[in-house]
């Protein structure tokens, strides 16, 4: 079991998505998707100059592990496609990438170009590594962003890599502490998102 850490500069309830009842990382972070298995966990925590600065953002477990094809073809997932005529969390739906034939194709999503073309520097970055992580065990707090004891300072990303932490014992003390203080699911809304406006990502 390991520990991802890293800082979440942009949160609007894209990557990691927790709705619908599963958290996913389906988009951004390729080297994680990558090198994460089922039983590891990954941690967010708030960028620089935030109100969130060093706060835990989001805590999921790896649960299962897809790729975009079976992501995209899951009845389990249809409802994190983006929809633009319901709530704006539905806008903000990770379920985007899928092959036509042999080519990969981009829904119109945070990650596309705001006519819906495809933006060639997010999908090329989001499908080098083409796995979507699933936690059903999973702690969003967004702009509820808390603060953890000192105790797990450690723990805490920082810079634009992520680190890795591989001590179980110490590990686990840190989620039986989260499991114990707050139920699992959604506690507060994505940190920079602004009330009733989509954005779209360019990824440059």
């Amino acid at each position: 079991m390991k520990y991802y850490s890293y800082i979440i500069p942009r949160d609007y309830g894209f990557a990691p998505n927790p709705y619908f009842g599963y958290s996913t990382l389906a988009t951004c972070k390729p080297i994680i998707r990558k090198s994460a298995q089922i039983g590891d966990w990954i941690a967010g925590y708030g960028r620089s100059g935030s109100k969130v600065h060093r706060k835990l953002v989001a805590l999921m477990k790896v649960d299962e592990i897809l790729t975009f094809d079976q992501y995209w073809d899951d009845a389990r997932f249809k409802k994190k496609r983006p929809v633009f005529n319901r709530a704006i969390f539905c806008m903000y739906g990770d379920n985007i990438y899928h092959h036509i034939e042999e080519e990969w194709t981009q829904e119109l999503s945070h990650h596309s170009m705001t006519d819906g073309s495809i933006n060639y520097a997010n999908l090329n970055r989001d499908t080098q590594t083409d796995k979507v992580l699933v936690a059903i065990q999973f702690y969003y707090f967004g702009n509820n962003a808390i603060e953890i004891p000192k105790e797990f300072d450690f723990l805490i990303g920082s810079g634009r890599n992520h680190r890795i932490y591989r001590d179980e014992e110490k590990i686990n003390k840190f989620v039986t502490y989260i499991s114990e203080n707050y139920e699992v699911g959604i506690h507060g809304l994505p940190y920079s998102r602004k009330s009733g406006k989509f954005a779209h990502y360019r990824g440059k």
